[in-house]
């Protein structure tokens, strides 16, 4: 029976810079004056959001805060995430992630899902926090190639955004379709994992950016591959 679980923060972020993920600088702090500490390392405004992994909807519970700058600034911020973390009944409030905020030209997600049937489904479309209004996205069985990753991303009503519409600069398509092709390898390649979302990547001129990654694991599979 599947058990599931989301991985935690750090070790998700890791997992998904070894396939070739790139995020945006971070560090994970479990106090205000660590948080202050790594807003100053980081420099510039960063984005302070809740990393327990038991806050699901960050933006909705209202545990995601941009454009910070200055230490009194981040205190604030790190007050209200962790305050707001409580109140959804997470057991870990305190941890918070600073981030170097990370402006696009467009925000994208990149997924995968694992169906009963078909297996591992990579799934693009345009990301953010009104993926769920939106619902532009392309899905393809694991794993893709570059060029059906890139025909993912044209079959999208949104493709004129990331290509660039009405003389604006388009995104870096290189960049989304070898992240595309990465991620449908690891869901190929790991059956524990049941879920997979980078929302938002941020789709820049040159590269692209994950701002944001939650993994779901099959617990009972993960505890099975230890033991053999």
């Amino acid at each position: 029976m599947t058990t599931p679980r989301i991985m935690d923060l750090i070790s998700a972020r890791q997992m998904i810079s070894d396939c070739g993920a790139e995020f945006a600088n971070w560090e994970v702090a479990s106090s205000a004056a660590m948080a202050v500490s790594a807003a100053a390392g980081l420099g510039g405004p960063v984005a302070i959001k809740s990393a327990a992994s038991d806050v699901i909807h960050k933006s909705d519970s209202g545990c995601v805060i941009l454009g910070v700058a200055g230490g009194e600034a981040v205190e604030k911020a790190y007050a209200e995430v962790t305050t707001r973390a409580a109140a959804t009944g997470s057991m870990t409030p305190e941890r918070v992630l600073v981030e170097t905020m990370t402006p696009g030209l467009a925000e994208v997600i990149i997924g995968l899902k694992r169906d009963k049937t078909f297996g591992a489904i990579v799934l693009v479309g345009l990301g953010g926090i009104f993926t769920e209004v939106l619902e532009d996205f392309v899905i393809r069985l694991c794993p893709v190639t570059e060029p059906e990753a890139l025909g993912m991303f044209r079959e999208l009503r949104g493709f004129p955004i990331l290509a660039g519409v009405r003389g604006k600069v388009g995104c870096d398509l290189d960049a989304l379709t070898r992240l595309v092709v990465s991620i449908s390898w690891l869901g190929n390649d790991r059956d524990d994992i049941l879920e997979l979302d980078l929302n938002p990547v941020m789709a820049m001129e040159q590269g692209a950016l994950a701002v944001d990654a939650r993994v779901v694991l099959n617990e009972r599979r993960e505890r099975d591959a230890y033991q053999t």
